[in-house]
């Protein structure tokens, strides 16, 4: 195993601090991508709900107004 002494960090093995930094900052990316992804899903998942509902209350009003009308 590699072994390097700096004054303030002692790094040993192969995985160099700048190797490790890269790591945990793709990490961090895939994390905020992951939530973006999560968030967008239910935003599309809730507008084609609410225009589904909007849909079946507009046959059903348009339904009534029938039977108003031919009564």
């Amino acid at each position: 195993m590699k072994s390097s002494a700096h004054p303030r960090v002692i790094e040993r093995g192969i995985l160099t601090s700048a190797y490790k930094r890269e790591i945990r900052r793709n990490a961090l990316e895939t994390r905020r991508e992951s939530l973006s992804k999560i968030k967008r899903t239910f935003q599309n998942q809730h507008e084609k709900f609410q225009s589904k509902a909007a849909a079946v209350l507009q046959v059903a009003f348009f339904a009534l107004a029938i039977v108003f009308f031919l009564l």
